[in-house]
């Protein structure tokens, strides 16, 4: 596996932000369900607190993996 992506398979970069976004969604999901079911105040802003971070965190992933397969990762 390289840093590009051949028509047998994807980089290793590629590889990378796939696995870290569907791991942060799945945390995403169970955060924001947390946060919707939560009663006490204080709990829900402290999921939240964790929540908006890792949607930030994921957003720069996703902008990421776009401007590298523009720029540097043509997968054939």
């Amino acid at each position: 596996m390289g840093l590009k992506s051949s028509s047998e398979r994807y980089s290793t970069i590629a590889i990378f932000i796939h696995w870290t976004s569907a791991v942060l969604n799945i945390g995403l999901l169970a955060s924001g369900f947390g946060a919707a079911t939560s009663l006490d105040p204080v709990t829900k802003a402290g999921i939240l607190r964790l929540h908006v971070p890792i949607g930030v965190l994921v957003l720069a992933l996703t902008l990421f993996r776009l401007a590298w397969r523009l720029v540097a990762d043509h997968k054939p």
